[in-house]
């Protein structure tokens, strides 16, 4: 062999283990971030958890409020709470955001049960008190809403066919992402992303970036690429995720409506809830511009859509921002599409 034969066999074998060690390392970067992703109960830090919510929570009697269990279509175990009005009513379901639990939001929920609704809370799986699983912050609790629908259908109190979703986040995400259901009347989206892998990327972005931040100042230049490895991360961790638990990783809120059947315009279908969109212009975790694509593919497809976007609130922050003009807005979206007087 001669020494140019042997140098580029040499380069070779050095590119080829170079491949390889980069390969693995991508892998196992993949795999952590599945892991943490989908790891139950890692509950937020509650410190940093700036929601506005409303201060006085109502003190329902005990024959109003019952705890419920109930399981998924895959069999998942899923806790709640549903809270009775003393007569038949329209019943609100309340969806919670990702590494959040039902519990946050009771005091949403009394402010509802006080302008005379039922109220259905429950934990999401992996969260609070349901089920030990794998979350997916999408996908996978597609299931956990429609059973919970099914429970809501299911109570005495409900008055058939008058179901209202309103979802924060995750849960704002997941109601969008559900099939038309004949007995939802409406759906509140307070703050949902319109593509989850623009979420994660932004997320594994900010990690890589505060794990460098104390890098040698030689290395600082290497953070330049962080925008492909994200690319290449979200894209492997997505082949790690489907094998893993058998569905897609990347929930697509916006684009899901293709699957909804377009209506003529004007002309209100049974199965074609009406959707109250809420955003905070500055929102940090879920830029606006989400809300703008899925205002776009709402329109696209003839799905009826109301905004509320609010210029100086973060994210779920609407209603810690003008509460009066939140439950107001509410309110009248609530009534209109529940023919109620």
């Amino acid at each position: 062999m001669t020494i140019q034969h042997r140098w580029v066999f040499g380069l070779a074998t050095g590119l080829g283990a170079l491949s390889i060690a980069a390969t693995s390392s991508l892998i196992l970067l993949a795999q952590h971030f599945v892991e943490e992703l989908s790891r139950p109960h890692n509950q937020l830090d509650t410190e940093n958890f700036t929601w506005t919510l409303p201060s006085q929570e109502l003190e329902l009697p005990v024959s109003q409020r019952r705890s419920i269990l109930f399981h998924t279509a895959d069999g998942t175990l899923l806790s709640g709470d549903f809270w009775a009005q003393p007569q038949q009513a329209p019943t609100i379901i309340i969806c919670h955001g990702y590494r959040i639990n039902r519990t946050v939001l009771r005091p949403v929920a009394a402010l509802e049960y006080k302008y005379g609704y039922n109220v259905l809370l429950f934990d999401f799986r992996g969260h609070g008190e349901s089920e030990s699983i794998a979350t997916s912050g999408g996908n996978a609790e597609i299931r956990d809403l429609e059973a919970a629908l099914v429970v809501a259908r299911q109570q005495a109190e409900t008055i058939p066919g008058k179901i209202v979703i309103h979802g924060f986040s995750m849960g704002a995400s997941v109601a969008l992402l559900l099939e038309p259901q004949p007995d939802v009347a409406a759906i509140i989206a307070d703050s949902p992303y319109a593509r989850l892998d623009e979420i994660l990327k932004r997320i594994m972005h900010w990690q890589l970036t505060i794990e460098s931040s104390n890098w040698a100042t030689f290395m600082h230049p290497l953070r330049n690429g962080f925008h492909v490895l994200t690319s290449l991360t979200l894209a492997v961790s997505s082949i790690v995720f489907r094998l893993r638990f058998g569905h897609t990783l990347n929930a697509q809120p916006a684009t899901s409506f293709k699957r909804w059947h377009a209506r003529p315009k004007g002309l209100i279908l049974q199965g074609y809830p009406p959707i109250l969109l809420i955003h905070g212009v500055k929102d940090s975790a879920i830029p606006i511009t989400h809300a703008y694509q899925i205002v776009a593919q709402a329109h696209v497809h003839n799905i009826t859509m109301n905004t509320y976007f609010v210029d100086e609130a973060d994210h779920c922050g609407a209603y810690g921002h003008n509460p009066q003009q939140y439950i107001q807005v509410l309110e009248q979206f609530i009534q209109q599409n529940l023919n109620q007087e």
